[in-house]
């Protein structure tokens, strides 16, 4: 474990049982149906000592991300749960106003259509909210388990000291810079500007007829993987072979599945990536990430787990009026040592590990 040494590394505390939470998204009924399932109190305490560690992704989208938020950060300083910084996190700390985050940034009112009704974070506090993530680390590990939002990659985790810092913000700056900077220097720069200047807001358009955009695809492809914060919370890309629109903009770019060739013995648990729990009416571009059952171990040595199951699309069965009871999407627990899942009805299942 000495290989990964950061100001934005910490430890789990060993031997203790960990209940692993996925991507929350804001749908706080979703969590305190799982955490009364996992037998916690409303303050995040277990009786038999049990502790909580959320993959990161708590907000956007969902109902009540200010309630979910909040809950979380004081049952962290209570040291009943830790919580790695996941994309969405991250969003909030750099201050870039994304799909689902309306509830928090005032300019993002065309979230207000497809989200609400939802709770907005009181203005007063959230100079005080981003202070608290801010202290979140990127990465939370102990001898057995490593936990990281989305991508496992040790090559960004060393990047992490090359800018000395404690300040994600001031990392993610140096980054970016360095990003664009070097972009510049590609033969991709000018298709980009180009791309950009044309297009304009038919980028966030779902209804517009869009042709592959090899500059704005090249651009994402190598921002998911010169930035480490954004590596590690975000995942690396892949081209992808036709546009599709997800999450209010239109891609070019697929995640890759980083896992085929993790081959070190140590577990490691990620969120991100919006699982399914059924196999039927998985989106297209998610095809080639899970073609393993959704309670199986994933990677060449089966060591990794994702435990995000998409509860963050619940609003889209909100629009169809489907009783939350029928629902498709889930929120999950991994419970530490056991590798059972534990879902927010209360089902539970042992996950399996294929060798």
């Amino acid at each position: 474990m000495d290989a990964y040494q950061s100001p934005f590394i910490r430890s789990l505390p060993a031997g203790v049982p960990l209940d692993i939470i996925g991507d929350v998204h804001g749908e706080w009924l979703p969590l305190q149906h799982l955490l009364h399932f996992l037998g916690y109190d409303e303050y995040g305490h277990h009786p038999h000592g049990r502790k909580l560690v959320f993959v990161g992704d708590l907000c956007d989208r969902g109902t009540d991300s200010p309630a979910v938020l909040d809950w979380t950060i004081e049952a962290v300083a209570k040291g009943n749960a830790f919580s790695v910084i996941g994309n969405h996190e991250l969003n909030l700390l750099i201050n870039d106003p994304k799909d689902g985050s309306g509830w928090f940034f005032t300019e993002r009112t065309q979230d207000e259509a497809r989200y609400a009704p939802w709770q907005h974070y009181a203005k007063h506090k959230r100079q005080q909210l981003t202070d608290q993530l801010g202290q979140w680390p990127l990465i939370l590990q102990r001898d057995d388990l490593r936990i990281v939002h989305a991508a496992w990659l040790p090559e960004s985790i060393h990047k992490l000291n090359e800018y000395q810092s404690s300040s994600l913000t001031d990392v993610n700056q140096y980054w970016e810079h360095r990003f664009h900077d070097d972009f510049k220097q590609t033969e991709w720069y000018e298709v980009y500007k180009r791309e950009i200047q044309l297009l304009g807001a038919k980028l966030e358009d779902e209804n517009v007829s869009m042709s592959f955009q090899p500059g704005i695809a090249h651009y994402d492809l190598m921002r998911s993987c010169h930035n480490p914060l954004r590596a590690l919370t975000s995942g690396i890309q892949a081209l992808a072979t036709a546009p599709f629109y997800i999450n209010g903009r239109w891609r070019f770019t697929i995640r890759k599945p980083w896992w085929q060739h993790y081959t070190d013995s140590v577990a490691v648990i990620i969120g991100h990536y919006w699982r399914s729990w059924y196999r039927d009416g998985v989106a297209e571009h998610r095809k080639e990430l899970f073609q393993e059952p959704p309670t199986q171990w994933l990677g060449a040595k089966q060591q990794v787990f994702c435990v995000d199951y998409s509860v963050g699309a619940r609003w889209r069965e909100r629009q169809q009026s489907i009783d939350p009871a029928r629902s498709r999407m889930h929120l999950a627990a991994l419970r530490w040592p056991e590798k059972v899942i534990v879902l927010d009805n209360g089902q539970q299942y042992l996950s399996e590990q294929k060798h």
